[in-house]
């Protein structure tokens, strides 16, 4: 029985990577709030108010399935935590749990999805590329000298020619 459980949480990790992988490469927040970024994509204030409106409803659901997928998580430390076993109810609780997970990502999902139409192809590939750029840069800046980043993953050493020559792309 726990060669199902353990089967069971190697399923869901497998499933759930290529929905992981994707949302990593899609910026957070709200970033068509940032000028450069919505003017880049040209952005209609049509479009900003329907992300806003997507991005709230959204949210509301994410704290929600976040909170849920919690409590379930507790339910089954609990579970495991007591002193007997009872596998049964394990299963039962995990079961559960990976329902509450599966929800939190089918909502992250449904979210990526309204950016999806509401930009178009075109405009989707851009956002990835410009959040794919801005990630890189951030991330070679980090590891050459974490200790002396400012906001923007930048070297506050370096000349200021070299910041503008990073191109519009990296101004994320």
């Amino acid at each position: 029985m726990l060669n199902k459980v353990l089967s069971g949480i190697l399923f869901v990790i497998l499933a759930s990577t290529p929905v992981l992988a994707m949302e990593q490469n899609m910026p957070g927040g709200k970033w068509w709030r940032n000028p450069h970024v919505s003017q880049k994509l040209n952005l209609t204030d049509k479009e900003i108010r329907m992300l806003d409106e997507q991005f709230v409803d959204s949210r509301r659901k994410l704290i929600k399935l976040k909170n849920s997928v919690e409590m379930e998580q507790f339910e089954l430390e609990n579970t495991l935590e007591s002193e007997t076993l009872d596998e049964a109810a394990a299963i039962k609780q995990f079961d559960k749990l990976e329902k509450e997970r599966a929800a939190l990502s089918s909502e992250r999902f449904r979210f990526l999805l309204q950016i999806r139409k509401i930009l178009g192809f075109e405009r989707f590939q851009q956002l990835k590329m410009f959040h794919k750029k801005f990630r890189r840069h951030k991330m070679g800046a980090y590891k050459e000298c974490p200790g002396r980043m400012d906001k923007m993953g930048r070297d506050p050493k370096e000349p200021s020619d070299r910041k503008e020559s990073m191109g519009d792309d990296m101004k994320f």
